[in-house]
């Protein structure tokens, strides 16, 4: 706690939430309506698990209140859909609609690329801000120097990306690949990572620009009514400030001093690692014995096609493991 009293932002920074309850059948009807018999939709762009709604929202709000008190507003992005147990009076909380954010002929859409696409176009959100999913979670005290340096750029965190480890992932892994290769060709410059799915960290004037460099690509996503494999994606941000000097990259990395062949061996021998930032796989996962390991202070609990009903229900005992406690937000 004491790097959170020392080092106090000059800046507002919010947090923008993108949330979805897949379970309301107005909603449901609706995405159906334009699915359809589309079979040109890839199983990874229409899976239930991209809109299944397992209260992830409630305990990742929990976890700003515990590990994050000084994340100035927080905006929650919605089609018109609200969560329950939401305390929308709360003076902390905006709830934004897509109308508020796209041109009414884009709507309604279901792809998050898309919707990721206009966040910078919501009234009133801060130059700096985070941007998480609600299976995103602080998981311990973290400070804004984690996101931000003190002249105010972005600090990025991404992963080691073997492209040949990667080949036929699908959607994705050609999105990334191709805001790489735009970054490049305007830059120079070749940032050959992967984000590390987790709460990421923008300035606005940022994306705005990025967004200015390739106005008819931007706009075509945003009539992208799902995922594409030609859409633009937020990883050119990440890509093209880190090759400019807008942003700091960070590797993921460990924050527990491990060091060189020696450090690497005691971390090995203790099975203690500390990571920054872990992506746990819902389907697959032993979540006591991985926050053991690498007591990360950002998880993303992951959810996938793969995931089952019994892998949902351990889920969520962890969750309300991990935040017990009701927050503000909540009625």
């Amino acid at each position: 706690m004491k790097a959170q009293e020392s080092w106090q932002t000059p800046f507002p920074i919010d947090l923008v939430y993108m949330w979805v309850d897949g379970d309301d059948p107005v909603w449901r009807a609706k995405r159906e309506k334009y699915i359809g018999g589309n079979t040109s939709q890839s199983r990874q762009t229409t899976t239930e698990a991209r809109w299944r709604n397992n209260d992830e929202l409630r305990y990742s709000l929990r976890s700003v209140e515990m590990y994050a008190p000084w994340i100035n507003h927080i905006f929650i992005i919605t089609d018109n859909q609200r969560p329950e147990w939401l305390d929308v009076d709360n003076p902390k909380i905006t709830i934004i609609d897509h109308t508020q954010i796209f041109p009414a002929e884009a709507l309604p859409t279901y792809n998050s690329t898309a919707i990721e696409s206009r966040i910078y176009k919501i009234p009133r959100l801060s130059e700096h801000f985070l941007l998480g999913n609600d299976d995103t979670f602080f998981s311990a005290p973290v400070t804004p120097d984690m996101f931000f340096t003190e002249d105010g750029r972005s600090i990025v965190r991404l992963r080691k990306f073997n492209r040949i480890k990667w080949v036929g992932r699908g959607n994705y892994t050609r999105m990334l690949w191709h805001m790489q290769e735009l970054a490049y060709q305007l830059t120079g410059k070749m940032v050959p990572y992967t984000p590390h799915h987790n709460i990421d960290s923008y300035r606005k004037s940022d994306i705005e620009h990025c967004v200015s460099l390739f106005k008819e690509e931007w706009e075509r996503t945003a009539y992208s009514r799902f995922r594409k494999d030609d859409d633009m994606h937020r990883s050119f941000i990440a890509y093209y400030t880190i090759a400019t000097g807008q942003a700091v990259k960070r590797m993921v990395r460990f924050t527990n001093g491990i060091k060189g062949i020696g450090g690497f061996i005691r971390a090995v021998l203790t099975n203690r690692y500390a990571m920054d930032s872990y992506r746990i796989r819902a389907n697959k996962s032993d979540y006591n014995a991985v926050m053991r390991k690498f007591s990360p202070l950002m998880i993303c609990v992951n959810d996938s096609e793969r995931v089952t009903e019994d892998d949902c229900r351990r889920m969520v005992e962890f969750l309300n493991q991990m935040y017990p406690h009701k927050s503000s937000f909540e009625k």
